[in-house]
């Protein structure tokens, strides 16, 4: 019998002044990394035909797949038709509950838990212990790589219950050795002060950062609390603010919750290639896009008890794949937000984030939190409506000029910005919706 005990919990202890989590993964030769690859996209396919998976089984049949030996390497994953979140969605109510994409039995599994629910009816997720056993050592290499240690005390504001984010985050916090402070969504101003009063009293040593942060700055404001004795300062994390986009650091719960981390050295998010595929496709043909363009994020796990084969997020990502001086040698990815959310104005697209990067250069609107929304344009030619929050007792006429020149300067379209008065418009505990249709 193997040995068993509270110390299988988590993971054995290692020198906290070595650079990598997982030194040996983290600085994997690329070719035998690559033939790693291969090895599992071969299994993964095996398992579609012998188990099978119909889902996934008729997306290779339709691409003229009729045997696992018709797939050898990562190169042969781009003649596979994607999947997208409403394929996931029909299987599920054709085959209620658990869908035709499962490759293993649901009561296998040890985790059950839903998406937002945000674009339509909430899918189902799955995980085995050995799925989470992935999902918590990749969490491990990004938060070693921003060069937080076993011991120090984090914390967040995820939704609970069925949605999957929550507890998996809670749960690789604690599997990494963080002391978790999990605090409620500040859905109202009760529950942000409650949170607030909390972090008074045990201070993480990890600022919250998340999708409601500017709430609980708002809701500090309101009540005198100095953020600062809360555990609230806004710092930067490795590898933001560096290239077009966001490092490349999630690929969503249902797919890969810790899919790559940043260093910081480089623009973008070290991806754990040694379990996933990412790539950077065309959607109409299918094929990856030259490295540092947009295309669609899509991913395949590998070595997941329940994988997802050519999965297109929806989601724009780049590229990049020129040697970190970090040390890593792992691609790194670049986020570039949701497709749905890609504007166009004047001849120009642009994500909301864009967008925001111009805000928030303007300081009488950030104080306590930048809040806006931006009227959906139609692909015309008329000014991009913005409307902005803002408490100036100065003047709003200029503070609006100001707006208006910053994004014509940052994103090469002519801007219209409407102030309103400070609480206008709706908040939310999680995430928010920037763009309204009118």
């Amino acid at each position: 019998m193997p040995a068993y005990g509270p110390e299988v919990i988590g993971p054995p202890p290692r020198d906290t002044d070595q650079q990598f989590w997982d030194p040996d993964i983290q600085t994997m030769d690329p070719q035998r990394r690559r033939d790693l690859q291969d090895e599992r996209v071969r299994s993964m396919i095996r398992a579609v035909f012998e188990r099978p998976v119909p889902l996934f089984l008729r997306k290779l049949q339709s691409a003229g797949i009729e045997s696992p030996d018709d797939v050898r390497s990562v190169d042969d994953l781009s003649a596979i038709p994607t999947i997208v979140k409403q394929d996931l969605r029909d299987s599920e109510a054709d085959a209620p509950p658990w869908g035709e994409y499962r490759f293993t039995d649901p009561r296998a599994g040890v985790r059950l838990g839903t998406s937002t629910g945000t674009t339509g009816q909430p899918t189902i997720s799955v995980w085995t212990r050995n799925d989470l056993f992935i999902e918590y050592e990749s969490a491990a290499r990004n938060w070693w790589r921003m060069g937080n240690r076993p011991g120090m005390i984090a914390t967040h504001a995820h939704p609970a219950y069925l949605y999957a984010g929550g507890p998996m985050l809670s749960s690789a916090y604690e599997y990494f050795g963080f002391l978790n402070v999990w605090v409620p969504p500040p859905d109202t101003d009760e529950l942000a002060e409650s949170a607030l009063r909390f972090w008074q009293r045990v201070t993480p040593d990890i600022p919250f950062m998340g999708f409601s942060t500017g709430r609980f700055f708002e809701v500090a404001a309101k009540l005198g609390i100095d953020p600062k004795s809360a555990g609230l300062e806004f710092k930067s994390m490795p590898g933001f603010g560096m290239g077009k986009g966001l490092p490349l650091m999630t690929a969503g719960a249902e797919c890969y919750a810790y899919l790559g981390g940043a260093c910081g050295r480089l623009p973008g998010a070290h991806i754990h290639e040694d379990w996933c595929v990412v790539q950077a496709i065309d959607p109409d043909t299918g094929r990856e896009v030259p490295d540092g363009e947009w295309g669609n994020l899509t991913v395949t796990t590998l070595g997941r008890d329940n994988g997802l084969l050519r999965y297109d997020l929806e989601e724009a990502c780049a590229l990049l794949r020129e040697p970190c001086p970090c040390g890593e040698t792992s691609i790194r990815g670049l986020w570039g937000g949701r497709i749905k959310d890609l504007l166009s104005s004047q001849g120009k697209r642009f994500q909301v984030t864009e967008l925001e990067g111009a805000l928030r250069r303007v300081p009488e609107i950030n104080e306590p939190t930048l809040e806006y929304v931006v009227v959906k344009p139609d692909g015309g030619g008329a000014p991009l409506v913005v409307r902005v929050e803002c408490a100036t007792a100065g003047d709003a006429a200029e503070v609006g000029q100001r707006i208006e020149t910053l994004i014509g300067e940052h994103l090469g379209i002519r801007a219209a910005c409407e102030l309103i008065e400070r609480g206008a418009l709706p908040r939310s505990g999680y995430k928010t919706s920037r763009v309204v249709d009118g």
